[in-house]
Order: structure tokens, then C-alpha cells, then sequence
């Protein structure tokens, strides 16, 4: 997949370098299997100072910690926004496929510091955690990237105890429309 995508790959780490200055590749602190944490890639789509913006924006809405995804965030490049419109940002995360720390199909990587917050206040959080983590998960497409984390949980739940090779396919099949679809 890599291969046959590295042409991709490759307009995508050059708009990204030539739209503003910094590295190509984001690196996070995610989650996995077990809750054990890796480094999860991503193409870089905010501008490189965006974590002294991101106090800002919480100081700006009262939140303090990590903040979750903001609606028009003023830190996303122009380059950023269309990789993130077309969920380009995160095809790096091949690479992790790759290494073993996450797989296609699974609950999302979730960020250490959110987990702790999530499971202290949602029974059954960390049964997630049970499977790899992946690309795209049953709750991105039934439910979308701005549903709340314990109705994510139903679907990663659901998707536990049903998976199958088949699911695994459908899911995958039904990423592509919602990638391809607007506002998704």
C-alpha cells in the first residue's frame, strides 16, 4: 500500500513543506494495543507554533490540557485543510500499520492524557484498548470524527465483539465514501 501510494505521499510531504516552515511529519503520543503508547505519524497540517497557539484557543475556552478537535482552528495551514478535508494527514500512519503499533481496521488511537479523563468517567473505557488500534474504525463511519467519546465507545465495543474479516472489509469499503464525501 505503501509503494502504490508514494506518489501521494510525495505531493503531500512537498505541499506541506513549501506551505510553511517546519517539519513534514506531525509525531504524537498515541495509545495501542494494551495501552501501550506509540508514536503515531501524521502529515503536519497546523502551523509549527500551533502548540503555544493551543493554550491560547484553551485559555480562549476555558479548557486547559490537550483540546479536542476546534472547528475553524485557526492553527490549520491552507495546505492543512485540504489534506485534513480528504483525510490525507493520515496516511503516514501506514507506517505504523507497518511497524505492528496499529492496524486497517480498529478503535482510533486515542492521546495517554485523554484516556485517563475518558476512563475515569465512562465504565468499560479501557476494553478498547483490547484490540490494535487502526486507520479507520466502525465509529468513524457510522458515527463521524466529531461524536462524543462514549458513544465512540458503542461502536468500538460493537466492533469488538463482532469483527470479522468481512466486517473488517466493509468497514474499509465505507471509509472510501465518507473520506470522499463532503463534510465528512
Amino acid at each position: 500500500m505503501l509503494l502504490l501510494l508514494s506518489p501521494v505521499l510525495l505531493l503531500c510531504a512537498l505541499a506541506v513543506k513549501l506551505n510553511s516552515p517546519g517539519p513534514v511529519l506531525f509525531r504524537q503520543k498515541r495509545s495501542g494495543i494494551n495501552g501501550r503508547p506509540f508514536t503515531m505519524y501524521k502529515f503536519r497540517s497546523m502551523a509549527t507554533n500551533a502548540e503555544q497557539r493551543k493554550h491560547e484557543l484553551a485559555a480562549m475556552n476555558e479548557m486547559s490540557g490537550p483540546v479536542f478537535k476546534v472547528s475553524n482552528d485557526p492553527r490549520i495551514t491552507p495546505v492543512g485543510r485540504f489534506l485534513r478535508r480528504f483525510s490525507l494527514d493520515e496516511l503516514p500512519q501506514f507506517l505504523n500499520v507497518v511497524r505492528g503499533e496499529m492496524s486497517l481496521v480498529g478503535p482510533r488511537p486515542e492521546r495517554p492524557e485523554l484516556i485517563a479523563e475518558f476512563e475515569a468517567a465512562i465504565p468499560g473505557y479501557g476494553r478498547r484498548h483490547e484490540i490494535a488500534p487502526g486507520l479507520t474504525g466502525l465509529a468513524q463511519v457510522r458515527a463521524g470524527y466529531h461524536t462524543d467519546p462514549a458513544s465512540k465507545l458503542g461502536h468500538d465495543l460493537q466492533y469488538l465483539m463482532a469483527w470479522s474479516p468481512i466486517l473488517d472489509l466493509q468497514i474499509l469499503a465505507r471509509t472510501v465514501v465518507v473520506v470522499c464525501r463532503r463534510g465528512s
